[in-house]
């Protein structure tokens, strides 16, 4: 979202930010909640999620260093949509709607990223959806590896990811999820390595 911005404006942003810390597995943001704050990942992942009165959740995406959240908040000025927990130890910088708009203002700019932000955000939607109600779970369990997958080292890597996290985001059970990918491992498609999940080779197409 920042990047481009002239130095003196990022200098602005920096002097008005300040660092919160928060333990694994604290509630930064409940949906419905009224706030003018977005947050900058300095540190650490957390996740943004819905829920139910049965407590059944549905994950909408993993944010990690780099990302922001909450910023639909300040664009306008709405209740939160989603909430957002950490799954480790995080760091993070609020920055209010008054500092926002102001750097807004100075960059015109800058709201042209944020455009571009949300529409890809609304890409991934509409292509979760529309993986959630045509697909299997093992295909949504593949597209959602892939999407999440990085090249690392030569290898297409996720992030760290328990099996419980990976079936919130898919729609399923825990148990489902690992046995689809303890039978993935079996045939040479993916590995493990500290939590994160190895594609070793192309996923097939049906399980």
């Amino acid at each position: 979202m920042f990047t481009g911005l002239p130095e003196d404006d990022l200098q602005l942003l920096a002097s008005h930010a300040t660092v919160r810390r928060y333990r694994k597995n604290t509630i930064v943001v409940t949906k419905g909640e009224d706030s003018d704050t977005m947050y900058l990942v300095r540190s650490g992942r957390l996740r943004v999620y819905l829920d139910d009165e049965q407590g059944n959740e549905v994950t909408i995406r993993l944010v990690g260093s780099g990302d922001v959240f909450g910023e639909l908040a300040i664009l306008s000025g709405t209740p939160r949509t989603a909430n957002v927990i950490t799954t480790e130890d995080c760091e993070l910088c609020p920055i209010t709607r008054s500092q926002f708009m102001e750097c807004l203002t100075r960059n015109p700019q800058t709201a042209f990223r944020i455009i571009e932000g949300l529409v890809q955000r609304i890409r991934d939607l509409t292509e979760d959806i529309s993986t959630l109600a045509l697909l299997d779970v093992y295909g949504r369990l593949r597209n959602t590896l892939e999407r999440l997958a990085k090249d690392q080292d030569g290898k297409r890597t996720t992030d760290r990811l328990t099996h419980q996290e990976l079936a919130s985001m898919v729609g399923s059970s825990r148990e489902m999820v690992s046995r689809i990918l303890r039978d993935l491992k079996a045939g040479g498609y993916v590995s493990t390595r500290d939590k994160r999940i190895i594609i070793e080779r192309d996923l097939p197409p049906g399980w």
